[in-house]
């Protein structure tokens, strides 16, 4: 019977020590050599072109990527073409790292690539990527708010449901605040990019900078390196703001994402705002879309109500700009302001909730949630689309385009209940008279909403 134990004993002592093996096999950052961290996003167009970045131990001098036309048949290494990559090394809280960045130019539009990047011994695995089309066809594109924190253990569930609801997606926007501490890997960054794993590799990220992407996230002042090493963004925005404000083209919509942290500073705000009107102006497209981190309007429960950049509200009204994607607040509102079109959302994809601050021109809020919204773009109609992490509708509405170009805005009917629960320790993080108001808010709220 001894012997037998022992026999079990020393069997177990092997399983779990293989098993540790393979798990750290299979997380690349315990093998610093191989290519980790690895994302998408776009330097210059999408119909002929895609940035790649990742991460390796400083010791890895030099990056390389290989792509080819993918294939079904796995025996594609002749037609294999190679570039180098830009390298840059950091130290930051978790040791010092190569980031390294490359962008593939001369696609061809509406063309599946296999791509994988390493230094020429260590690779990463072979992943597919899709150029955009030249043409006006029908596609998908994911929206997420604020994930910031518990990135990894909760932010993980929104970004791979959003994907597996939406497997032809072409790419994913942030709106600011993807992690809580921008210069730091540690539960930041080093979460962050895990949480979608392979999600990175097949689908663009397009991000505007939280405030808690900057080294004083309560300022938002001066974007942290680890954006520029992580990311390859347009350098298309105003002298000085490259990779932080920019815009790009996909088909026949424009996205424009603009870091509003920066627009305390009077230089800084007359730049972006003449370069956004220029850019506004200049679009012949079918749709346009403001991505930038903070909202219209504070709605925090307690934050101080009010327009936090009329000059901007104004200008999107002038050009009918269809629909602005934000965050910072922590919870879920969409509405309009003066105007039928912008229509205004704030989402937030993490674990992290505020209670809200029920301002007038919400038309439909939540709290207590974690969303994310899948946006379809035709030529005619952009159908917005806001899910839970479970996968179920939440909100949902279209802009519908007539061949004269006049849009109109359908709400969809039967959506479900609004969610209203205050936050998690309400009564401990807001004030005594902000806790006791909340009710009567709430009931004025759902009354207005129901008569109009």
């Amino acid at each position: 019977m001894t012997k037998n134990l022992i026999l079990i004993g020393a069997l177990l002592t092997i399983f779990f020590s293989c098993q540790k093996v393979v798990r750290e096999e299979l997380d690349d950052a315990n093998v610093p050599e191989l290519p980790h961290h690895v994302k998408l996003s776009w330097k210059t167009s999408p119909e002929t072109s895609q940035a790649v970045s990742w991460r390796t131990t400083d010791k890895v001098t030099n990056g390389v990527v290989e792509y080819v036309k993918a294939t079904a048949s796995p025996f594609f290494e002749d037609d294999v073409k190679t570039i180098t990559a830009k390298t840059d090394t950091l130290t930051s809280d978790d040791g010092t790292w190569a980031y390294h960045q490359a962008n593939i130019t001369g696609l061809q539009p509406a063309t599946t690539y296999s791509y994988r990047v390493g230094d020429g011994t260590n690779w990463s695995e072979w992943t597919e990527f899709s150029t955009a089309s030249d043409k006006k066809e029908p596609f998908t594109f994911l929206y997420h708010g604020d994930v910031q924190r518990f990135i990894y253990s909760k932010g993980s569930r929104t970004i791979r449901e959003a994907y597996i609801q939406n497997p032809d997606a072409k790419f994913m926007v942030f709106g600011g605040d993807l992690v809580h501490r921008g210069k730091q890997n540690i539960e930041n960054w080093g979460e962050f990019f895990p949480a979608g794993g392979f999600v990175f590799q097949k689908l663009p990220t397009i991000a505007t900078p939280g405030n808690h992407e900057h080294y004083n996230p309560k300022a938002g002042m001066d974007l942290v390196d680890l954006w520029f090493l992580n990311f390859e963004f347009p350098e298309n925005g105003p002298a000085g703001h490259e990779e932080e404000t920019f815009y790009f083209d996909y088909q026949n919509m424009r996205i424009i994402s603009l870091n509003l942290c920066r627009y305390n500073n009077e230089e800084d705000r007359k730049a972006i705002y003449e370069w956004t009107e220029a850019r506004l102006k200049e679009f012949t497209g079918d749709w346009v879309v403001m991505t930038h981190h903070y909202g219209m309007e504070a709605l925090a429960r307690n934050r101080k109500p009010g327009i936090r950049f009329p000059d901007l509200k104004e200008l999107y009204e002038k050009y009918e700009v269809d629909l602005v994607l934000a965050g910072h607040e922590h919870l879920y509102a969409r509405g309009r302001m003066d105007a039928p079109l912008p229509v205004h959302v704030i989402s937030v994809s993490g674990p992290f909730q505020n209670a809200i601050r029920f301002a007038d021109w919400i038309e439909r809020a939540g709290t207590n949630l974690q969303l994310y919204q899948e946006i379809h773009v035709s030529s005619d109609t952009l159908h917005y689309i806001t899910k839970t992490v479970l996968g179920d509708v939440y909100d949902e509405f279209k802009i519908g385009k007539d061949v004269n170009g006049k849009k109109t805005f359908i709400e969809s009917e039967n959506l479900p209940p609004e969610s209203l629960i205050p936050t998690l320790n309400f009564e401990d993080r807001y004030d005594k008279e902000l806790v006791d108001s909340y009710e009567d808010d709430k009931k004025r709220y759902l009354e207005k909403n129901t008569l109009e």
